[in-house]
């Protein structure tokens, strides 16, 4: 029985500390999906934002640019 235990608690262990590895792996790596090109096999990567120009005022809406919507 004292090899039984023995083992469980070593199991134990070595389970939890997989799981903190795990845990610490998955904060510390950068997640996403890559794609590779079919003909190269380089990886492809998307354009970043592209910049916002200048900002524009809210404009009101007037009634020549509204709709009526009724709820019958």
């Amino acid at each position: 029985m004292t090899g039984e235990i023995i083992y469980a608690t070593i199991f134990m262990v070595c389970f939890v500390l997989l799981g903190g590895v795990v845990m610490y792996l998955s904060k510390t790596i950068d997640h996403g999906e890559a794609r590779f090109d079919s003909e190269t096999g380089e990886q492809i990567r998307q354009p970043g934002p592209k910049p916002i120009g200048e900002a524009r005022p809210a404009q009101r809406m007037t009634d020549e640019n509204t709709t009526e919507q009724t709820n019958d």
